[in-house]
């Protein structure tokens, strides 16, 4: 079974296929807006140096969120054309999941947390965790966007077991994580072995067990209003409870 991963979650576009569990081929570009031109041919790309057709793919992970919010959008409608046109399953996989399940295989016995920048001294995170003698990750915690400050002091109730901290949220945010002095942690920092390759093996795992993201599913998953709309929210309406108040 040939996979096709493809996360455009953050300013990294990353395309991968696996068969099965067996690399074939991955493609990361750092294209910060430039999702809508390029997506499409890198994919092509891909395909062609693996000797693959599109017909030949027989699936499809991607990432929803969170992330950013033209990139899953731009990810996650490619990914509804390709679900219809090849009639495939997809599935739909939460961003902080797949960073997880990519670095699991590294760090047995302990929990696992991914981070990503959500600005303002907040991330997007989740709490996983990888058993001894276990292959498969386990979700502790769903995913949320909180301050660095409450992430640090929830974590603390794992203290009796190995954390590792990573993704762009601890590199944002490395010295408060530092000066928190948790015990048992490691901090990985610009940890950037993610990739659409981990993705595609990520998703064969659900594709195989049966799992197939229905078409009008593949939405966003973003956690919070988009920056603009904040910034809109504190300028203008800051302003109408200041005029309420004089």
């Amino acid at each position: 079974m040939v996979i096709l991963g493809i996360d455009t979650s953050s300013d990294i576009c990353s395309v991968g296929l696996s068969q099965e569990k067996d690399f074939l081929g991955e493609i990361n570009i750092k294209l910060k807006r430039r999702h809508s031109e390029r997506l499409l041919p890198i994919i092509k790309n891909l395909l062609s140096e693996t000797g693959l057709e599109i017909q030949e793919v027989d699936g499809v992970a991607v990432t929803d969120g969170p992330g950013s919010f033209t990139g899953l959008r731009i990810g996650l409608s490619t990914v509804q054309a390709f679900k219809k046109a090849l009639e495939i399953p997809v599935y739909s996989v939460s961003t902080l999941e797949y960073m997880a399940y990519s670095i699991a295989q590294h760090y047995e016995n302990s929990i696992l947390i991914p981070t990503m920048d959500a600005r303002n001294k907040r991330v997007y995170t989740a709490v996983f965790s990888r058993e001894k003698n276990q292959a498969d990750i386990k979700r502790i915690e769903k995913d949320k966007a909180v301050k660095v400050e409450k992430l640090l002091s929830n974590i603390k109730k794992y203290n009796n077991k190995r954390k590792i901290i990573f993704g762009s949220g601890t590199d944002q945010y490395f010295k408060m994580m530092q000066k928190a002095n948790l015990d048992n942690t490691t901090l990985l920092y610009k940890t950037r072995n993610f990739g659409g390759y981990n993705l595609a093996t990520l998703g064969y795992k659900y594709i195989k067990q049966g799992k197939n993201t229905d078409y009008k599913d593949l939405t966003p998953t973003y956690l919070k209003k988009p920056q603009a709309r904040i910034n809109w929210e504190k300028k203008y309406l800051q302003g109408d409870k200041n005029a309420d108040k004089s």
